[in-house]
């Protein structure tokens, strides 16, 4: 009992982000469930929670987002993703945690703390960062973030960067379950945990949502940065403490 409890504070929490932000879903959820069961049962419900619930936003955001950026962004995802859970089945997580901990840790803090800081747009940088984003999401289910660097660095609306993100992140899951279910990781326990925990996370997903329609552009860049932040300490910090 303890242990859904957990997965289900987890996935109210994420849900909220996931509707507010677009992202940090995966930040918030899969440490919580990976501690209360395992990595692999903490990715592979993420996927399988967030399909039917984030189909109100994508379904909204697809005629706000840049869908050039979002073409360039997938190629990217789709080349390293199946690369990143090869190397989730092989190698130890936490040091590939802490590498892409470290690479949110500094890129966020010069986006937060840098007026000038702006990563530009184009096809190379945008098919770049899918590929970052696809790779962490693939070794240790960590993809919204990078993506977010990328998307906040162009300096766009507060409403396209939330559609873009959501577009994106949205399909970067299905690349993920994909491949989760290429390698036989959705199991009958997975989804009946799954099944338990969707109704909160969809419940909190529009709660998010309502919070951001009232939120101002600053405020939400201003908030996504901090818990952009917060999120890559937190994920440096584990990940040190698993190596050390």
């Amino acid at each position: 009992m303890a242990m859904l409890i957990c997965a289900l504070m987890a996935a109210a929490a994420a849900g909220f982000s996931r509707g507010f932000a677009a992202f940090g879903t995966a930040m918030i959820y899969v440490p919580l469930v990976a501690l209360a069961y395992d990595a692999q049962t903490a990715v592979v419900t993420l996927f399988l929670i967030d399909l039917l619930p984030s189909l109100p936003l994508v379904w909204k955001a697809i005629p706000q987002c840049d869908r050039r950026t979002i073409f360039w962004m997938a190629i990217g995802a789709i080349a390293l993703t199946p690369l990143g859970v090869m190397v989730l089945l092989v190698v130890e997580q936490s040091l590939a945690q802490l590498i892409v901990g470290l690479f949110l840790l500094l890129a966020t803090s010069n986006m937060l703390f840098s007026k000038a800081f702006r990563l530009g747009a184009g096809p190379a940088r945008s098919v770049g960062a899918g590929a970052v984003s696809g790779f962490a999401g693939g070794v240790c289910g960590i993809f919204g973030p990078p993506a977010m660097i990328y998307l906040l660095g162009r300096n766009m609306d507060a409403r396209t960067t939330r559609a873009d993100a959501i577009v994106f992140l949205t399909g970067e899951s299905l690349i993920l379950g994909a491949t989760y279910i290429g390698y036989g990781m959705v199991t009958a326990p997975r989804l009946h945990l799954s099944l338990l925990l969707v109704p909160i996370y969809a419940i909190c997903i529009w709660l998010g949502a309502k919070g951001f329609s009232h939120t101002s552009e600053a405020s939400y860049r201003r908030i996504v940065l901090w818990l952009l932040l917060v999120v890559s300490v937190l994920i440096t910090a584990k990940a040190a403490f698993s190596v050390a």
